[in-house]
């Protein structure tokens, strides 16, 4: 998401991640992977409970399609897995945030490699901010 940090700006959504290690833990990441968007942290896993999101089974970390899956876009990406930080079988997911509090659109993972394609949230944030009662924030 960090690469299509402008698309999703200029569609009326600046983002927004919330991890679960600490501060010093997201100090790292941010400049590890030069993430220019807000990076949150939640110790607690507070909001992943809030969001309804779950931890894993085994096959949902490490099944054959998930592996395959991840060294595809591994490849693709020239991202690697790092050391994993916070409990290891939390999956996280996409939610979509109103400035009015109100979310329209969530994606809950179901697996260690389900997140859908950026221009699929984009086109969310815009299906969202097109209704008359979400309008675009200043």
């Amino acid at each position: 998401m960090n690469r299509d940090r402008e698309a999703f700006t200029e569609a009326g959504a600046p983002l927004a991640v919330i991890g679960q290690g600490t501060p010093a833990n997201a100090a790292w990441f941010r400049e590890q992977f030069e993430l220019e968007i807000d990076l949150l942290v939640d110790t607690d896993r507070q909001a992943y409970k809030a969001a309804g999101t779950k931890v894993a089974t085994v096959g949902e970390l490490v099944g054959p399609r998930i592996v395959a899956q991840g060294v595809r876009r591994s490849l693709k990406s020239g991202v690697r897995q790092g050391k994993t930080v916070g409990h290891p079988a939390q999956l996280g997911g996409l939610m979509l945030v109103t400035p009015g509090g109100e979310v329209p659109w969530v994606h809950l993972s179901n697996d260690a490699g389900d997140y859908p394609p950026n221009e699929e949230v984009i086109e969310a944030v815009r299906a969202a901010l097109s209704r008359d009662d979400h309008p675009v924030p200043a």
